[in-house]
């Protein structure tokens, strides 16, 4: 735990009231102090996806909100364009006042290295991209695995065709890990079924999202699982497409609501909540630095099912829930 102080800018106004009267004379002096606290900046890059991207910007955007509100701190933010703005758009923010930087992704991880090593007074929180060793620098990783296996394996246990799809996002160790737990889930429940996962190579094409999950229900997937930024929504609108019994797993906080009947279940990441907690913590004057890795039990990640009752008891019986509570 690094300590650090804020800066507090005092104002003292003295005024030195004299009255003379006779042979006597008093002097009065009310000393009258002032002080105003300066905001902390907190400055916010997302990934090229942007804000409204209705998965990790946004809820990195959630907890920010929060954090500002009850913090009283001022928000500013840059939505990157491209992979290689992430760096000039961090030195932009810290050149206007910026004290926190805050970003989530992998492929944020070369950029924070190099741009903390420059600004080695300010501080960085960085979600889902590994940075070590740097006493300015917070990384909080998520076992993105441990979510996509148990989703996978309630996959499984619902599945009629045996298949299920999974669309990711950029190849990252992230995805894989991502990948595999979804696929060890799902074979661990259905040993005789198979998992078809395709990357979009981007976060934020709707288009390639409805692109690959359609071609995952032509061929047979009844359950397709995404965890592709922005790309979800495109799963989404292919699951109503596709018709009855094919049906999308979503990520983020849920997504619940961008499409009620066809979501049955999330693979999540509090992320939300981890950037209000660090920005709690950055408040009382206290810094974390180095990695701190965040699971089920830790509370970091966790299924969710669709909250219709009804919906989710249609498809699954309540001994298919209690299993995958087992798990």
């Amino acid at each position: 735990m690094k300590r650090i102080l804020f800066t507090l800018l005092s104002f003292i106004l003295v005024l030195s009231l004299v009255g003379c009267g006779g042979n006597e004379s008093s002097t009065s002096t009310e000393t009258e102090t002032e002080t105003t606290e300066e905001k902390v900046v907190i400055g916010f890059v997302t990934d090229t996806g942007g804000l409204g991207d209705q998965a990790f910007n946004d809820a990195v955007h959630s907890g920010l909100l929060k954090a500002t509100e009850e913090f009283n701190y001022e928000l500013k933010i840059i939505e990157s364009k491209e992979i290689g703005d992430y760096a000039d758009n961090m030195r932009t923010l810290l050149n206007e006042g910026a004290s926190v930087i805050v970003v989530a992704g992998a492929p944020f991880a070369d950029s924070v290295s190099q741009v903390a090593a420059e600004y080695p007074d300010k501080y960085f929180l960085s979600f889902d991209s590994e940075v070590d060793g740097m006493d300015n620098v917070s990384s909080t990783l998520s076992k993105e695995q441990e979510a996509a296996y148990v989703l996978g394996a309630f996959a499984g246990l619902v599945s009629e065709t045996g298949i299920a799809g999974y669309v990711a996002g950029v190849e990252s160790p992230l995805q894989e890990r991502a990948i595999n737990g979804f696929k060890a889930g799902f074979l661990s429940t259905r040993p005789d079924g198979k998992v078809i996962d395709i990357y979009a190579g981007t976060y934020n094409d709707v288009g390639k999202g409805k692109e690959i999950a359609s071609t995952l229900y032509d061929q047979g997937a009844d359950y397709v699982a995404t965890f592709a930024g922005a790309c979800n929504l495109g799963v989404f609108q292919a699951a109503t497409e596709a018709g009855e019994g094919k049906y999308a797993l979503g990520a983020a906080l849920g997504q619940f609501d961008k499409n009620p009947e066809k979501i049955i279940a999330s693979q999540v990441k509090t992320i939300d909540l981890a950037v209000y907690n660090a920005l709690a913590e950055f408040s009382k004057g206290e810094f974390s630095s180095g990695i701190v890795v965040r699971g089920i039990k830790e509370g970091g990640v966790d299924i969710l099912y669709n909250p219709d009752a009804e919906l989710v008891s249609s498809i699954a019986s309540e001994e298919v829930l209690n299993k995958v509570e087992e798990i």
